[in-house]
C-alpha cells in the first residue's frame, strides 16, 4: 500500500511538472496577427457576432467569414475583453495579455489531458492509478515547442486555440459517453434533463472551430455502420430486407441519444460553411494532388510522428499476441475503425476549401482529430498491455514506452523568449509620447507581416486600447 501511494505521488508530481513547464512556455509565446481581427473585431467579424445561425446567410443568400464559427468567435472576443482587465490587477497591462493567453492555453491543455484520460482509463477519479498512467501516457505528446509546429495540438497562436483545440475537447465532451459504454462498459443511466443538455451540446459543437462538422459526421456514419452490421449478423434466419430494418431499429438508442442531434447540427454547419467567403476557389483535383506532398512533409520533416506511428504499429502487434482476447480484440477494432475514419478525414480534407497558410491542405492543424485518436490508441493499447503482458515482456516493453515519453518531453524544448520583442515593441509604443511611433523592422507586432505604413495599425492600436496598453489610439508602423 506505501508503495502504491509513493507511485501515485510520483505520477502526480510529474503531471504538475510537466503542466507547470508548459503554463511557462504559453507564457512565452507571441501573440498572433488574427487577434485583433477577433477582439476589437474587424467589421467582417460584426456578422458573425450578430447572427450565431447564420439565418442570414439562408435567408438573404449573404457570404461572410466563417458563419458556422460563432462560440470560436464569442469566446475568444469575449475572454480577451474580460480576462486582461482583471489580471491587471496584479500584473502590468502588457503581461496582463500574455498571462490570460496561457491561462486559456494551459486549461484547454489540462481539460484534453483529463478527457483523454478518462476515455483510457475508464474513471473520473483523478487520484486513481490507472487515470494517472493514462494521463502520463498522453501528455508528452502535447508539444508546446519541439514537434509543435508538425504536431501541436495547443497552437503556439492563441487565435488557433480558440478555433482548433478548444472546439476538439468539446468534441471529446460530446464522444466521452460512447467511449466509456462501448469500451469500458459503463451504461451510465442518464436523467431526461441530462439528455436534453446533449442538444444545446451539438449546437456548440457544431458551431465551433472548422473541423467539427466533418469529424462528427465522418463518426457518426462509422459508428452506425458498425452497430448495422453487429444487428445485420444476428438475425441469420430473416429475409434480407427484414434484417436491414430490424437492424436500423436496434441499432443502440445511445446512437439516437448523442450523435443524432449533433450529427443533424453538423450538416446544417457544413451548409452554413459553403458560404464562407474566406473560401478561395481553386479546382478540386489541384488540392488533391497536395494532399500527398502535405502528408509526406508532415511525419518526414521531424521525428515525432514517425516514432509516435512506429509505437502505435508494436502495440498493434502485441495487442493481437494477448492472451486478454476480449479485450485485445475491442482493441483491435478500434484500431480498424480509427484507420477507415483517418482515411476517409484525410480524403475529404480538399473539401474544406484551400487558404495560404495551409499550401499543401494538410497541416498540423487540419491533422488534429487524427493525432488526437492516435494518443488515444496509444495510451489505451499501452494501458492495456501494461496489464496482460507477461513480466518477461513487460522488462523490455515498459523501457521502449518510457523512451518514447521521454524522448517527447526532452525534445518540447526550454522556453525561448519568442514574445520578448513583441513585448518591448509594446512599452515602446505605449511610453512614448507620439501619436505615430516607428518600430525596428524586425517586429512583427500582432500583425501578420511588416505594417509598411501607420494605417495598416488601426485595428491592432484599437485594440491596444481596449487592453489599457495605450490611454488612446496610436499608430505604429515598421521603419
Amino acid at each position: 500500500m506505501l508503495k502504491k501511494n509513493i507511485f501515485r505521488i510520483v505520477l502526480i508530481l510529474l503531471l504538475l511538472c510537466d503542466i507547470g513547464y508548459s503554463f511557462e512556455q504559453h507564457r512565452s509565446q507571441p501573440l498572433d496577427g488574427d487577434l485583433p481581427w477577433n477582439v476589437v473585431p474587424a467589421d467582417e467579424v460584426i456578422p458573425i457576432l450578430a447572427d450565431p445561425f447564420g439565418w442570414t446567410v439562408i435567408t438573404q443568400k449573404e457570404s461572410y467569414p466563417n458563419p458556422n464559427r460563432y462560440f470560436s468567435h464569442i469566446t475568444i472576443k469575449v475572454w480577451y475583453e474580460k480576462v486582461p482587465l482583471f489580471l491587471q490587477r496584479f500584473v502590468s497591462p502588457i503581461e496582463s495579455v500574455y498571462l490570460a493567453s496561457a491561462i486559456f492555453k494551459i486549461l484547454i491543455q489540462a481539460l484534453l489531458i483529463f478527457l483523454l484520460a478518462v476515455a483510457i482509463s475508464g474513471t473520473f477519479r483523478v487520484f486513481n492509478i490507472d487515470f494517472l498512467i493514462a494521463a502520463i501516457l498522453v501528455t508528452p505528446f502535447f508539444q508546446t515547442e519541439g514537434y509543435q509546429s508538425y504536431m501541436g495540438i495547443i497552437d503556439s497562436a492563441p487565435t488557433y486555440v480558440f478555433f482548433y483545440a478548444m472546439p476538439l475537447a468539446l468534441l471529446l465532451i460530446c464522444f466521452l459517453p460512447l467511449a466509456l459504454r462501448f469500451y469500458h462498459g459503463k451504461n451510465y443511466s442518464y436523467t431526461p434533463l441530462q439528455l436534453l443538455f446533449w442538444i444545446p451540446m451539438g449546437i456548440v459543437v457544431s458551431l465551433s472551430g472548422p473541423l467539427n462538422p466533418g469529424v462528427v459526421l465522418i463518426f457518426s456514419l462509422l459508428f452506425f455502420l458498425e452497430s448495422f452490421h453487429e444487428q445485420y449478423l444476428l438475425q441469420p434466419q430473416k429475409r434480407f430486407l427484414n434484417r436491414m430494418g430490424c437492424s436500423v431499429l436496434q441499432t443502440p438508442r445511445v446512437f439516437w441519444r448523442f450523435l443524432l442531434p449533433v450529427s443533424i447540427f453538423s450538416l446544417y454547419s457544413l451548409f452554413l460553411g459553403s458560404f464562407n467567403s474566406n473560401n478561395i476557389a481553386i479546382p478540386l483535383p489541384a488540392l488533391y494532388l497536395k494532399l500527398p506532398a502535405g502528408l509526406f512533409n508532415l511525419i518526414t520533416t521531424k521525428l515525432g510522428y514517425p516514432v509516435i506511428l512506429m509505437t502505435l504499429v508494436l502495440n498493434m502487434i502485441l495487442v493481437r499476441k494477448s492472451n486478454d482476447q476480449d479485450h485485445g480484440r475491442k482493441i483491435l477494432q478500434l484500431y480498424k475503425w480509427f484507420g477507415l475514419f483517418a482515411l476517409i478525414y484525410i480524403l475529404l480534407l480538399p473539401m474544406g476549401g484551400y487558404r495560404e497558410n495551409r499550401p499543401n491542405v494538410i497541416r498540423y492543424d487540419t491533422m488534429m482529430p487524427v493525432l488526437a485518436g492516435i494518443v488515444f490508441l496509444v495510451g489505451l493499447s499501452s494501458m492495456f498491455l501494461f496489464k496482460t503482458l507477461s513480466p518477461n515482456r513487460l522488462r523490455w516493453y515498459v523501457p521502449i514506452i518510457a523512451g518514447v515519453l521521454v524522448l517527447f518531453t526532452v525534445n518540447d524544448q526550454p522556453a525561448s523568449r519568442k514574445a520578448d520583442s513583441q513585448k518591448a515593441a509594446l512599452r515602446q509604443i505605449a511610453e512614448s509620447p507620439s501619436d505615430t511611433i516607428g518600430l525596428d523592422p524586425d517586429c512583427n507586432l500582432i500583425y501578420w507581416g511588416k505594417l509598411s505604413k501607420p494605417g495598416d495599425s488601426k485595428l491592432v492600436s484599437r485594440m491596444l486600447t481596449k487592453w489599457r496598453i495605450t490611454g488612446h489610439d496610436k499608430l505604429f508602423y515598421n521603419k
